[in-house]
């Protein structure tokens, strides 16, 4: 939610904000997260909570003009306000994005065929059946039954992005959205590592380190590890966008 700060006590620590609808919502310093103290008239950007402001960033003028496109039409309004803030008050929705993305960038690749996260599956039912005929022929087929069993929980990474972003649309608490969705992208990552093992387990022991050469892990797997970390780092209060600066 967008607003101005009526005013501000840095003594008692609490200060008043106008929203964009009418409301005027308290707030404390321990809310407030601009790298300067608020300011009479500062345009902010916060978490309603019954009355309250929480989450409060300030919407800096610089940070607008970092941009390199012209946003001169969408900003006059309160959504095109809306949609820039999302991009310039947290790492929320650029990180979501970010996730999204390396969904469908390369996470398993072999001189024969390359995967994205959401695309594994083929490379599953194709290993079944593989596995299936290592097991007669006495091959360690174990891992494999694991990952298939367990490669439905990658949709958790894509599924969690978009609650992230919905959630900082809304203007509600991001912190469990990002801690979420921090866990699943690492945890989808983790799961195409897995996979990958199990699939060098199938090989004959003169195969193994031939075909480890093979297959490889995609820049979409490393991606999601980045971002991972990233948005554990952002949902801690340890990572801040850097265009969230205030006036």
């Amino acid at each position: 939610m967008m607003g101005k700060i009526l005013g501000f006590n840095q003594t008692e620590g609490s200060g008043a904000i106008a929203a964009e609808d009418g409301s005027r919502h308290r707030f404390l310093t321990e809310d407030w997260r601009g790298d300067k103290p608020p300011v009479a008239g500062m345009t902010v950007d916060f978490d309603s909570d019954g009355g309250t402001a929480k989450d409060i960033y300030p919407v800096s003028g610089v940070a607008l003009d970092s941009f390199k496109v012209d946003l001169s039409g969408i900003t006059a309004s309160a959504e095109g306000t809306r949609v820039v803030a999302l991009f310039t008050r947290s790492l929320s929705t650029p990180l979501a994005l970010g996730v999204l993305l390396a969904c469908f960038m390369t996470a398993l690749s072999s001189p024969v065929q390359s995967a994205t996260l959401l695309g594994l599956g083929q490379i599953v039912d194709q290993l079944s059946m593989a596995s299936a005929a290592g097991g007669m022929m006495g091959a360690d087929t174990s891992g494999m039954g694991t990952m298939q069993a367990l490669l439905f929980l990658r949709f958790a990474a894509p599924i969690a992005a978009l609650w992230l972003m919905s959630a900082a649309w809304r203007g509600k608490s991001e912190k469990l959205p990002l801690l979420a969705t921090g866990a699943a992208a690492i945890l989808a990552a983790l799961l195409v590592v897995g996979l990958r093992s199990a699939i060098l387990s199938m090989a004959p022991d003169f195969l193994r380190e031939q075909l480890a050469a093979g297959i490889s892990l995609g820049f979409g797997v490393w991606l999601l590890f980045l971002l991972g970390g990233a948005l554990m780092a952002a949902g801690f209060g340890k990572l801040r966008n850097p265009l969230a600066k205030g006036e």
